[in-house]
């Protein structure tokens, strides 16, 4: 009876320590996938980030060269007379 018992109880630590080992693997797995997963979230806020300032930049520049190219039009246009409505004589009575 205690020779069974001992081989049961051999045999639960083997199967506890498969199992450890198992989850041990499982674990380092998990933790490379969420290195790998972080990893490519920084880059791609990094890229994100890039095009944001990208994009700003253009905005800045085409502002700027709208008012340039305004500036210039009004340069070019003809100065603007003024237009006086004529003043209608009252109705003689």
């Amino acid at each position: 009876m205690e020779n069974r018992i001992s081989k049961s109880a051999e045999a639960r630590r083997n199967v506890e320590r498969r199992l450890e080992g198992k989850y041990a693997k499982a674990d380092a797995r998990s933790k490379e996938v969420m290195d790998f997963q972080r990893r490519r979230q920084e880059a791609e806020e990094a890229k994100l980030l890039r095009l944001k300032s990208l994009r700003l930049a253009k905005e800045a520049t085409d502002r700027v060269e709208a008012a340039d190219a305004a500036a210039r039009a009004a340069q070019l246009a003809p100065p603007v007379r003024s237009h006086r409505k004529k003043k209608v004589a009252p109705p003689s009575a």
